[in-house]
């Protein structure tokens, strides 16, 4: 499917600025056409990867997706976005990725807040195994975090679940929450932790005050047992 949608994505460029290079595109159109659908229909099925995998995935999907928008006029964009929703409801593909696949869908709009909720439930919840829960949290948060970080509904969801861990759970979760957070710029870190701490009752002040009081000696050992947990069974 990388290959398919790289050349989907690469044909595309040419046709959009074919004018520009004095080259008649029209040829192209039905070449990126057919491609596009044997991208749409082979997502699912290449979406059944490890991890390793996923992370070429996700250019994959940004190419088709790409195509998807510029080129709406000309391609089944329609066919695309209900394969993204069929990989954004699968639970038996690749958490990152159907975690990516509902971000899009959130991106674009198709995705209100009672559905988000709905799946932030059903994806974040104590009968989930940690390492799925916060690989699909992790695919979520790599686009566009300015609608993530306006979901109130999210943030609490994701308290919730959290505490609801118990240490080793939370423990193995700390790889994908770690990878998810460490994108995220300082401002937006301080935004997520004012959502939690509202969730939680606590006025932003306060919040601001504690993340930027010093840890404590307990809380320095915390870390830095966190910090030697082993992941190489995960």
């Amino acid at each position: 499917m990388t290959a398919i949608a790289h050349a989907a994505h690469m044909l595309g460029l040419i046709v959009r600025y074919g004018d520009v290079r004095k080259f008649d595109p029209e040829p192209l159109l039905p070449l990126v056409e057919e491609l596009f659908v044997q991208g749409a229909l082979a997502l699912h099925a290449a979406a059944g990867c490890d991890n390793d995998a996923a992370v070429k995935m996700f250019t994959a999907i940004n190419e088709m997706d790409k195509v998807a928008l510029e080129h709406a006029d000309r391609v089944d964009e329609h066919l695309w976005l209900e394969k993204l929703r069929l990989l954004s409801d699968a639970d038996d593909r690749n958490p990152l990725l159907s975690g990516y696949a509902c971000s899009i869908l959130l991106e674009r709009g198709l995705m209100p807040n009672e559905d988000l909720t709905r799946e932030v439930s059903r994806r974040l919840s104590p009968g989930v195994p940690a390492d799925l829960g916060a690989g699909w949290f992790e695919g979520l948060s790599k686009r566009n975090r300015y609608a993530l970080l306006a979901r109130q509904v999210l943030w609490a969801q994701l308290a919730d679940y959290i505490s609801s861990l118990d240490e080793e759970h939370f423990r193995r979760s700390l790889v994908f929450l770690r990878r998810a957070f460490g994108g995220f710029s300082a401002r937006e870190k301080r935004n997520i932790a004012e959502n939690l701490a509202e969730h939680w009752g606590v006025s932003a002040d306060a919040a601001s005050e504690a993340i930027e009081a010093e840890l404590t000696e307990t809380e320095e050992k915390k870390l830095s047992d966190l910090n030697e947990f082993n992941f190489d069974d995960l």
